[in-house]
């Protein structure tokens, strides 16, 4: 611990090499990707460690400070609608799209000298370090990514050719931005009640009628929307999943309307809009009936990038709060050396690590499922929602306790506690509120048993610990699935309502499982590799705070535990001792 005359009165993370001061996160890349991709994008890692340190922080908060505004009409009074953005938001924008290549490397060969399309664990990795200086606009980087993918996996070759170069060019001048415009005044979590009718004319071209009302990505090029062809069906059956360019052709304005943009609470550097179509030209993608699934798909994709950005707040709160309380002295001793606050922190710090290996296992899986592996789909189905629904309501709880370690400068503006806590808040309604998501996780178990596929990767995760210090914790883990799976067995014989009521509790376990399943196998293969058990302690010390304490109703940690803060935060070696 630093001497406290060393110590400094309003310590900063500022200019810090964002993933060079993680190598928790370094290993946990490296565990992941595999060697041979790990030394690929491993400069990689080290230059968007540093942009988000310093270029990107300081753009992030100037954006933050100068939220884009709409331009109506030009001076002719010609309708434009243009979104007017500030040029902190530009400069994101192409470091993002252009530098980086965010929304492009999955997509095409040669994004930062990749031989192929890049791996989706090397870019929800690069997103993770971009995330934690810049929230917003990662939803337009997501849904021009994500809308790539659904045209490519549904779209005609003719919409391919016309739109799929410019969503996935890292050119901006020839950058198409892509969205997702589903939210209604009447349906938002119940997006069956979509009032937006579809009309065919007679030369067979579709045109939408209705209004979006929470329309994220504003400025995009290109919408993928959901609206009722008339004489559809009633509900989500009747929905058909099109494409809505802004402007046609032949460089036309489309017949949509940017109503105003909406005044956000967080997120504010990124558009959001209510939108009208009127009659707006627009290109069916898919089966008309299979509209909303397709959709699902898409947002099941969105979700995963949802819990990643919020991962992302997770650690940038935790590194927040551990340079605040480790260099700032109170009562002539660090604030990290206070027991509460070691344990508090303690605490953020594993759920950090454990919600990193969640977000990342996940583009794992949707890696293996691009490449077919059978089992690879029904896993991601499940931990995907999973992972939406726990982090991104949980960051809510860390960004708030770690502007609650800086005190009176984390209320303040000019730190970026504040905009962390607003930015949290958004991650939990963003592709379905929390009650909403957990209902869906219920749904997959109840209707494709997707615990099953889930509970067997848990306990195949589980079985590859031998180390003897772990065994109770590997005990402890394989007791909690199989409460979980009784649990789901007596669904069948509750009612509606009191099986409802059940969503959240066993989301909340399979979450705790899937992340110390995680957390306790990469610690075996650190052990035998390295001699170090700092994941196995890690694991260890997740089930104690999120099942143990939980089913105990005791405090998580003691003062043996606390003992271990620096060496987990700091990812130095721990003796397999101290598991016991």
């Amino acid at each position: 611990m630093t001497p406290p005359a060393a110590q400094d009165a309003m310590p900063t993370t500022r200019g810090m090499n964002y993933f060079l001061v993680d190598v928790g996160f370094q290993r946990l890349c490296e565990s992941v990707m595999g060697a041979e991709t790990y030394a690929r994008a491993h400069p990689h890692l080290v230059a968007m460690g540093e942009a988000a340190g310093g270029e990107l922080d300081a753009l992030a908060h100037d954006a933050d400070k100068h939220p884009p505004v709409l331009r109506g009409w030009d001076e002719r009074g010609q309708r434009v609608d243009e979104v007017v953005f500030h040029p902190s938001y530009r400069r994101m924008e192409e470091l993002a799209f252009g530098r980086f290549g965010l929304a492009a490397m999955s997509h095409r060969p040669d994004v930062m000298g990749w031989p192929g399309p890049v791996p989706h664990v090397v870019k929800y990795a690069l997103t993770y370090l971009f995330g934690q200086s810049e929230f917003g606009l990662l939803c337009p980087v997501n849904m021009t990514d994500s809308g790539a993918r659904m045209l490519r996996h549904y779209g005609s070759a003719e919409l391919q050719a016309r739109y799929l170069p410019g969503l996935t060019a890292t050119d901006m001048r020839a950058l198409r931005q892509g969205t997702q415009w589903m939210t209604e005044k009447t349906g938002g979590s119940d997006v069956g009640a979509t009032t937006t009718v579809a009309r065919r004319s007679a030369d067979g071209v579709w045109r939408l009628w209705g209004d979006k009302w929470f329309c994220s990505n504003a400025n995009a090029d290109l919408a993928f929307t959901l609206a009722r062809p008339e004489g559809a069906p009633v509900g989500t059956r009747g929905l058909a999943m099109f494409l809505v360019p802004k402007v046609l052709p032949d460089g036309r304005r489309n017949d949509l309307t940017l109503n105003r943009l909406k005044d956000k609470f967080g997120s504010r550097s990124m558009a959001s809009a209510e939108v009208t179509y009127a009659g707006a030209v627009a290109y069916s993608v898919g089966d008309l009936d299979r509209g909303f699934k397709q959709m699902m798909e898409m947002v099941n994709v969105s979700r995963l990038s949802n819990a990643l950005r919020s991962a992302a707040l997770i650690r940038r709160a935790v590194l927040e709060a551990l340079t605040h309380a480790r260099a700032r002295v109170a009562f002539g001793r660090p604030l990290a050396e206070l027991p509460l606050l070691r344990a508090q922190l303690l605490q953020m710090v594993v759920d950090s690590e454990a919600a990193a290996a969640v977000v990342l296992h996940g583009a794992t899986t949707l890696d293996r499922w691009d490449a077919g592996a059978p089992e690879a789909r029904a896993l991601f189905r499940i931990t995907t929602p999973l992972a939406k629904y726990w982090i991104t309501q949980h960051a809510r709880l860390v960004t708030a306790e770690a502007m609650n370690v800086r005190g009176g400068n984390g209320y303040i503006e000019e730190w970026v506690n504040a905009r962390l806590v607003r930015d949290s808040y958004l991650g939990a309604i963003w592709e379905g509120a929390s009650n909403v998501v957990a209902l869906d996780v219920q749904r997959a178990i109840q209707r494709e048993s997707a615990h099953e596929p889930l509970l067997a990767f848990v306990a195949e995760r589980l079985g590859r610990v031998t180390e003897a210090a772990a065994k109770p914790w590997v005990d402890v883990a394989r007791e909690a699935a199989d409460t979980a799976r009784r649990r789901v067995a007596g669904w069948a014989a509750l009612a509606r309502d009191e099986r409802e009521l059940e969503a959240r509790p066993v989301a909340d376990a399979l979450y705790h499982l899937l992340a110390a399943a995680l957390l306790l196998a990469e610690g075996q293969a650190v052990l035998e590799r390295t001699g170090d058990a700092h994941r196995l302690l890690s694991g260890a010390l997740y089930l104690r705070r999120w099942v143990v304490s939980r089913e105990a109703g005791a405090a998580p940690f003691g003062a043996r535990e606390i003992e271990w803060l620096d060496a987990l935060a700091d990812f130095t070696p721990v003796p397999a001792s101290a598991l016991g």
